[in-house]
């Protein structure tokens, strides 16, 4: 018995050790999806403010470069003379800072790619005479392409020979004739990056708590770090947009990572302390399942013999008289014969080892085919389930099982056995049919005592 209890509590650490294992792995797992599903989010929130900052960069930059337009018409205008350009320089220059915020490096006319007339003069003197078809300088290899397609070209930012980093809008202007056209040369717009980065914005997502780099993608598809930090990693978010002729990238991430360590750690040890509590509980109620097995178990077990007693027995009698009988179903009677005998002469303690004795036998007879239950002192009861024709074989092989018994304090014992089946009175109900097995053994029991008179 304390070997058995001794595997039972056994395997209840177990299983409470499974349980919380299982616990939490499958909190780990949910806890995973939620992750994953709160990242998507909060990619998809931050893919939003990153095409939302695109936007305004392309609508920024695109009301700074018609301006161009304007410069162009003006020139067309006057079919190349210049001479006007004092006169309404300072209204392109405010009308730009109005609306857009940003205050332009300068803007300029370059006839045949030679600048000859720059606003605000102060500050890039240096650009009059510069010639943009020098394809040595930085920055001229877009101004020469738009002269010689004869197509406006935005540059990326690069070195301005008057110092700071800039970014150049670079138009062609052709003049029509009524017999012909001929390209005039350059109008061109310069803006100052740092200005129209902090015109755009990007600083403010910083304190937003949002990490950001504006790249731009070169001829060889190349990216090339433009602005913010210079690495975001492989995680964050990006989005590419046009502007005008340039392919630009915004990677936006939050300045904290996608995911909180400290949140991992305390949502892990939440999980871990759940899982245990998952663990503690489930030890807690087998412990309880098992106390009352034991005790189930300890009410309806004889305690000298070990089988099922008179309890046990009645319990299963009830059980099957509330349904049909089976078919196979037989009622067994049997009782040890010269008990009080054994217990005059020999004692209790003989007694004993004779019951148990009967109860091995019986066990072994009869245990293959159902339940044996002690229902007294010397009396058990066998409900089994065998074939009409198999019965004499069973009980033939108890009567060898008896025979050849020996005990230590009794040499040999005698079982006096009666049978009832269903399938010969199947009209009886379990009740009756013990009865009629009773009657069998009693009449079997008789004859025994009938030659052994003085072991009554």
């Amino acid at each position: 018995m304390h070997l058995k209890q001794d595997e039972q509590h056994r395997n209840t650490i177990n299983k409470a050790i499974i349980s919380t294992l299982l616990c939490f792995i499958l909190l780990t797992a949910l806890y995973y999806m939620l992750l994953q599903h709160e990242l998507a989010g909060d990619k998809e929130r931050y893919g939003y403010i990153a095409r939302n900052q695109a936007e305004h960069i392309i609508t920024t930059i695109d009301c700074v470069m018609s301006r161009t337009n304007t410069l162009k018409t003006m020139v067309k205008e006057n079919n190349g003379d210049t001479a006007w350009f004092d006169d309404v320089a300072e209204d392109i220059y405010v009308s730009v800072k109005e609306e857009t915020g940003i205050s332009l490096k300068n803007f300029a006319l370059a006839p045949k790619g030679v600048v000859s007339e720059v606003y605000p003069l102060e500050g890039n003197e240096k650009l009059i005479g510069f010639d943009f078809l020098d394809t040595s300088r930085e920055g001229n290899l877009e101004a020469k392409e738009a002269y010689e397609n004869s197509k406006t070209i935005l540059t990326n930012p690069f070195e301005l020979v008057q110092g700071g980093i800039g970014m150049g809008g670079r138009a062609p202007v052709i003049l029509h004739t009524e017999y012909s056209h001929s390209l005039w040369g350059l109008v061109t717009v310069t803006i100052d990056f740092e200005n129209l980065m902090e015109v755009i914005g990007l600083n403010n997502l910083k304190g937003m708590g949002v990490d950001y780099s504006l790249s731009y993608i070169d001829h060889e598809g190349n990216e090339q770090f433009m602005y913010g930090a210079s690495d975001l990693g492989n995680d964050a978010v990006k989005t590419q947009f046009n502007v005008r002729n340039l392919t630009w990238e915004l990677a936006v991430k939050p300045s904290k990572g996608w995911i909180s360590g400290g949140d991992v750690v305390l949502s892990m040890l939440i999980i871990l302390i759940i899982s245990s509590f998952v663990g503690v509980i489930t030890y807690m109620m087998m412990r309880l399942q098992n106390i009352n097995s034991l005790l189930l178990h300890i009410s309806t077990t004889d305690a000298l013999t070990g089988c099922n007693n008179r309890r046990a027995y009645e319990e299963k009698i009830k059980e099957l008289s509330s349904k049909k009988i089976d078919d196979d179903f037989v009622y067994v009677s049997a009782d040890l014969n010269g008990l009080k005998h054994i217990n005059d002469t020999k004692g209790h303690v003989a007694g004993d080892e004779m019951i148990c004795g009967a109860t091995y036998c019986l066990k072994n007879g009869f245990g293959p085919y159902g339940s044996l239950y002690r229902t007294g002192g010397d009396e058990f009861a066998a409900l089994i389930s065998a074939k009409e024709e198999d019965l004499a074989g069973i009980v033939e092989n108890l009567n060898s099982i008896v025979d050849s018994w020996r005990g230590c304090s009794v040499d040999k014992i005698s079982v006096s056995i009666g049978y009832a089946s269903h399938r010969e009175f199947p009209d009886k109900t379990i009740l009756e049919l013990s009865k009629i097995a009773d009657k069998k053994m009693y009449d079997v029991k008789q004859e025994y005592y009938k030659t052994h008179d003085r072991m009554r």
